[in-house]
């Protein structure tokens, strides 16, 4: 009796450390070398990995967790530091707002003319609570003006072209 015990307690252990084995085989890492998107960056910068920027020249919809990866983190103690390479503008917007479909129509207008030189992105303040309270948006739209190793320079309200122009050449591309 006590053999036939200890055969189970054998094959069952057996089974369990074949098993064991199999699990850490299927997640065990690959010995072959990864592609690591951010090499590049890290070689040239000698910095930490950073975003991938898309100079497309097109509006670029951010959800809140691709603002605070993105973007700038809300919970730096240091402030708000940019965490890209190229000047961008954020248009925080919300989808009932009128003037922001205007303010959105005219990013969208003038997203390919700084193709390269400027990204522009927007964040829907509806699905962006820690955005909101951080920012202390009371009234939109509201623009961010992002530039590297810069302050976060905040506009409240609708710009037109002239205004828009004239902030994207002073601030972000003249300095």
């Amino acid at each position: 009796m006590k053999r036939d015990y200890l055969i189970i307690i054998v094959l069952l252990l057996t089974f369990f450390c074949c098993k064991s084995n199999k699990i850490n085989t299927e997640n065990a890492v690959s010995e072959e070398p990864q592609t690591d998107d951010y090499a590049i960056l890290r070689e040239t910068n000698n910095i930490s990995p950073r975003i991938v920027e898309d100079l497309s020249g097109k509006v670029i919809l951010l959800t809140e967790k691709d603002f605070i990866e993105h973007i700038t983190a809300i919970d730096n103690p240091k402030g708000f530091q940019y965490l890209g390479q190229t000047p961008c503008v954020v248009e925080i917007y919300a989808d009932w707002c009128t003037p922001c479909f205007y303010q959105s129509q005219l990013l969208n207008k003038l997203a390919p003319e700084y193709q390269g030189k400027v990204i522009f992105y927007k964040l829907n303040i509806d699905k962006a609570y820690g955005v909101r309270s951080v920012f202390k948006v009371e009234n939109i739209p509201v623009l961010l003006f992002f530039k590297p190793r810069g302050n976060v320079v905040t506009s409240v309200g609708y710009l037109n072209q002239e205004k828009m122009t004239q902030i994207i050449e002073d601030l972000l591309l003249n300095s």
